[in-house]
C-alpha cells in the first residue's frame, strides 16, 4: 500500500492538506500510530506530520498583549479560550516539555505530575499532549488531571473559501469513548486551554500500573479540593482506565461537597465510585479485584490532595 506523507512547516499550510485530504491521519508523536503502523493495525491513507509546526508548540499563559493569539472566527461555546490568565498549551508540547515548564509547575502542578508517570523518557521526548488527548486511551495519563482542571480544547479547520472556522470544546465533550472524539475530518487539535489553578485549592494525582516505570495505567486519576476547615466546598474528581474513557466521578463529587471528610464520608464516596464504574462497565473478570481497588484509590486520592492543601 502506498500513502503521501506530508510535512506542512505552517499552520495554514496543515489546514489546507487536512481539508483536502479528509481520509489522512494526523501524526504527532508517533508513538502510538507508528507502532501501530507497524503492527498493521494503523489507519489507512495519508499522513499528515505536524512535528515542523511551531505554532502548535509552546506553553504560556494568555495575557491582554497575545489576547486571541491564534484568531477567532467562531466559536461553538464560550469558555475558558483565550482568557486574559488562563493557561495555553500547544498540543505538539512533549510531555518532557510539560514535565519541565515552570509555568505549568505553578499553575497545574498534578499535570506536570502525570507527565512524568507517562512510559519511558524516550516516549516522553516524544510524545505528545495532542496526541494524547486525540488517541483518547481509557488509560492516559494526562486526562484526569484536565478533566479536574475543566480544560478545553480549540479545534481549527479551513473552509474552501479560506475563512477559519474555530470550535471550542470542554474535554469531556470532545471525549466520546475509547479511542473516539469530537473531531471532525477537516480539523486540526490547536489548543488546549484551562485557568490558573486557585491558590486555595488541593490537587493530587496517582496511577496504578503493574510496575512502577514504562507500565500502562490499570488505574489513574486526579482530584482537586477546596475545603472549608474540614467541609468540603469544591471538588473534581475523575478517574482513568476504570470506564471505557477518562471522566469525571460526579456521584462521588456530589457526596462529598458540603460533608466534613472524614474516614467514612471517604469510604462512602469510594463505594459510590465504585458502583458508577460498575453501572458502566458491567461485571467482568476483573471486577472483583478492581472495584474494591476503585474504592480504595479514591479515598486515599481524595485524602492525598486534602493534605496537599493542608500544606499550602
Amino acid at each position: 500500500m502506498s500513502r503521501t506523507y506530508f510535512q506542512p512547516t505552517a499552520l495554514e499550510e496543515a489546514l489546507q492538506i487536512r481539508r483536502d485530504n479528509s481520509e489522512a491521519s494526523l501524526l504527532a508523536g508517533g508513538t502510538d500510530l507508528v507502532v501501530a503502523m507497524r503492527h498493521d493495525r494503523g489507519p489507512a491513507g495519508d499522513l499528515i506530520d505536524l512535528s515542523k509546526i511551531m505554532e502548535l508548540k509552546g506553553i504560556h499563559e494568555i495575557s491582554d498583549s497575545n489576547h486571541k493569539a491564534v484568531g477567532c472566527i467562531h466559536e461553538t461555546t464560550n469558555c475558558v479560550h483565550e482568557k486574559a490568565g488562563s493557561i495555553r498549551i500547544g498540543p505538539m508540547s512533549t510531555f518532557t516539555e510539560i514535565m519541565e515548564s515552570q509555568l505549568l509547575r505553578e499553575a497545574a502542578g498534578i499535570l506536570c505530575e502525570a507527565a512524568e508517570t507517562v512510559g519511558s523518557p524516550q516516549i516522553r521526548n516524544r510524545g505528545t499532549i495532542g496526541g494524547n488527548l486525540c488517541n483518547a486511551s481509557a488509560a492516559a495519563d494526562c486526562i484526569p488531571p484536565l478533566l479536574c482542571l475543566n480544560a478545553a480544547v480549540e479545534l481549527l479547520s479551513l473552509g474552501s473559501d479560506g475563512s477559519k472556522c474555530i470550535r471550542i470544546l470542554p474535554l469531556e465533550m470532545f471525549l466520546l469513548d475509547s479511542k473516539k472524539t469530537d473531531i471532525r475530518s477537516d480539523e486540526i487539535l490547536t489548543g488546549i486551554f484551562f485557568q490558573r489553578s486557585a491558590g486555595d485549592m488541593g490537587f493530587a494525582f496517582q496511577k496504578i500500573g503493574r510496575r512502577n516505570a514504562l507500565a500502562i495505567a490499570r488505574l489513574n486519576g486526579s482530584c482537586a479540593i477546596r475545603l472549608n476547615g474540614n467541609t468540603v466546598t469544591s471538588l473534581s474528581f475523575a478517574l482513568g482506565a476504570a470506564t471505557s474513557k477518562p471522566e469525571r466521578i460526579e456521584s462521588a463529587e456530589e457526596y462529598l461537597k458540603g460533608r466534613e471528610l472524614t474516614d467514612e464520608a471517604l469510604t462512602a464516596a469510594g463505594k459510590r465510585a465504585a458502583e458508577y464504574v460498575l453501572e458502566k462497565t458491567g461485571v467482568r473478570a476483573s471486577s472483583s479485584y478492581k472495584l474494591p481497588v476503585i474504592e480504595r484509590f479514591t479515598a486515599s486520592l481524595i485524602r492525598a490532595a486534602a493534605e496537599r492543601k493542608t500544606e499550602i
